[in-house]
């Protein structure tokens, strides 16, 4: 009998911020108790698992991630029950929760700092952080927020050194070459897994340790640790997740996938190849990078996002080389313009220039590929932004739940909502929302069920191993996602115009095809099986009979 799979593999993942999500009080900010009431729709559309970005308190000068107390609620969002009749709602409804743990940095104004800049030099509270009289310090790390912070060191009047802050001013480095920082952040980790948590997304996890002539990202100390943090995690003796997000190329993030180390990572270079076929009509890079992908780390478990809170990072040639950041730029013009690194405050339907098709393309190919799918709040619907805000803001307003006064996410005075909601042509949420779209069969919000319920009777699509088919046409990918009992055939065309081409399926000679989506009948496989897509269409196929233990997700 083959072992059980762990619950992740191959969920898919929902991000959502609270305080945006569905405010069940009607003070103006989205709760818990708001979000409870919300989990027979998360049902509905299909997906397993919930991913929060930070709830714990914070003065929200950075979204949540500049915290003060890693061990309690903010209370905008309720208080630690509350949290706990959410999360057992959330079990309940069949779905598994995960919180954002950022291990690298705490808000200026957390207890520990204030201790550690009044302690003297050399004591135990100063050590809690990095401290340095000579701000050039570890020169060969890159300023990640360059847009705002001309240095990695702040200098402290009361401390009188400069602190370390890989992130914004205001989020100084905790220190982990400090075994009590090590203890705590573990002792964290304990606190969430005692109150039933079922993963973390452990933000920025390559930053957690220095070296002088490094970029200070991916240390072995940093390895070091996450092992201790497996080993931990390991000894609660249940499944638990732990998600990694390390914004390097997959030669680098692969690593952290090391069988004692983390399940999974984010693959945030193939996020940027799926914007450059897009923009390119061009393949090719992207069967390589699908290729480096399987090749560094065999199975589903790289994450998989188009957007999120954030992420679309370009960055400074690291990542990714500046001929594909050209690419992007070029092709997706309506991206251009915005804050930090480009497209970082944008949600994915203005990136693709407000077009339909290549958001159905891009979200059919990530349903697709191995690995954990991540959908962001608002994407099923085709959500717009506020590019006028301030931050990150921009793509992180409220909801869009039915045609009422602000989009039905709060009965609060518009004064008091945490973000305004998006009335901006094209996407206003009068129109954009989610009763308006379940009324329509052909509503992006309809598409994104069905295709997560095709995914969720495929296990191939889950679990399957991934194999490249040979494409005559540069814009078009194709793939097979195969287990003992199931084949499935994915092509996509990434170009503005249609694209035919003939496939050999002689190793499926004589075999069954059908349509995935609407369960249409093709030709029997063979040497000569001919392919029609449209513009930005794409198409699954069933190959064969299915095998009897080729059962569905429960």
């Amino acid at each position: 009998m083959k072992p059980a799979l762990p619950w992740w593999s191959g969920t898919v993942i929902y991000q959502l911020i609270v305080r945006s999500y569905s405010d069940g009080n009607g003070d103006g900010i989205g709760d818990f108790k708001g979000l409870a009431a919300r989990l027979p729709y998360l049902r509905w559309l299909g997906v397993k698992t919930l991913w929060l970005t930070p709830v714990y308190p914070s003065p929200l000068r950075d979204g949540g991630y500049d915290i003060t107390d890693f061990k309690g609620i903010h209370p905008d969002l309720g208080d630690l029950a509350s949290f706990h009749r959410f999360l057992t709602a959330a079990h309940g409804q069949g779905m598994r929760v995960i919180l954002d743990l950022v291990l690298n940095h705490t808000s200026d104004l957390h207890p520990w700092f204030q201790r550690a800049r009044w302690a003297p030099k050399g004591s135990p509270e100063r050590d809690v952080y990095v401290w340095s009289d000579d701000p050039q310090r570890y020169s060969d790390a890159p300023v990640l927020f360059r847009h705002f912070e001309s240095s990695n060191w702040e200098w402290d009047s009361v401390a009188e050194q400069y602190y370390l802050h890989r992130f914004l001013r205001h989020q100084p480095d905790l220190n982990y070459n400090n075994p009590w920082v090590q203890d705590t952040m573990l002792d964290v980790v304990d606190f969430w897994l005692d109150r039933g948590v079922d993963g973390f997304r452990l933000d920025a996890v390559p930053f957690l340790f220095e070296a002088e002539g490094t970029r200070c990202e991916g240390l072995p100390e940093t390895h070091a640790f996450l092992k201790r943090l497996r080993a931990r995690v390991d000894a609660h003796g249940r499944d638990v997740l732990l998600l990694g997000e390390a914004i390097q190329p997959v030669e680098e993030a692969a690593p952290y996938l090391a069988d004692d180390e983390l399940h999974g990572a984010f693959n945030f270079v193939l996020t940027a190849q799926l914007f450059a076929s897009i923009a390119s009509g061009n393949t090719s890079q992207l069967r390589a990078c699908l290729d480096e992908a399987q090749e560094a780390v065999k199975g589903p478990r790289w994450a998989l996002p188009l957007r999120n809170h954030d992420e679309l990072w370009l960055g400074d040639g690291h990542l990714i080389s500046a001929e594909v950041i050209q690419t992007i730029r070029v092709g997706l013009q309506q991206g251009q313009g915005h804050w930090l690194n480009w497209g970082i405050n944008r949600r994915l339907a203005p990136l693709l220039n407000g077009d339909p098709r290549s958001n159905r393309l891009l979200h059919g190919l990530l349903y697709s590929l191995p690995g954990m799918p991540c959908l962001y709040y608002g994407d099923e619907l085709g959500m717009g932004d506020w590019p006028g805000l301030r931050d990150r803001d921009p793509n992180r307003t409220p909801m869009a739940w039915t045609p009422a006064r602000n989009g039905g996410f709060s009965t609060a005075p518009d004064p008091l909502l945490v973000l305004p909601p998006i009335t901006a042509p094209g996407y206003d949420y009068r129109v954009v929302n989610v009763e308006v779209q379940k009324q329509l069969p052909g509503s992006l919000l309809n598409w994104h069920r069905r295709m997560l319920t095709c995914r969720r009777l495929l296990p191939a699509l889950r679990h399957g191993d991934l194999r490249l088919l040979p494409s005559s046409h540069p814009g078009v990918l194709v793939y097979v996602r195969s287990t003992e009992a199931m084949t499935v055939l994915v092509a996509a065309n990434v170009t503005a115009a249609g694209a035919s081409l003939g496939l050999d399926l002689s190793e499926w000679e004589g075999q069954r095809t059908r349509e995935v989506m609407w369960g249409c009948e093709f030709p029997l496989a063979g040497p000569n099986w001919f392919v029609n897509l449209p513009p930005y269409g794409f198409n699954w196929w069933l190959i064969g009979e299915l095998a009897p233990d080729a059962a569905p997700d429960s």
